[in-house]
């Protein structure tokens, strides 16, 4: 097996400087759309994280509607982990459809 930097194989490094670039926007996206997933910034009790996938791609023109999908995805995971007591009215992630325009 061809291997690259620290023993890890070299297909794997790729992949991690692939997304390297989501890694060093994701806070400042995480930031924009974690109100999306509070409960209680529903609609008529309706959550909104569908208009996340909105505001990413209004402040984040450069990425393509995968790597949109990848940082929404991301971010609703890192929402249900630091509220596991106010995500359940959330789909899981995996549940999360592919849309891309």
């Amino acid at each position: 097996m061809n291997e690259g930097k620290a023993g890890l194989p070299a297909r794997h490094e790729e992949e991690r400087r692939h997304r390297l670039r989501l890694r060093l926007l994701f806070e400042g996206a995480f930031a924009m759309i974690e109100p999306f997933f509070d409960p209680d910034q529903g609609w008529a009790g309706q959550p909104l994280e569908h208009l996340a996938y909105r505001i990413v791609r209004e402040n984040f023109p450069e990425l393509n509607a995968e790597e949109v999908h990848l940082l929404v995805v991301a971010a609703h995971r890192v929402f249900i982990e630091r509220n596991p007591e106010r995500s359940g009215h959330l789909p899981r992630p995996e549940e999360l459809r592919r849309v891309f325009r």
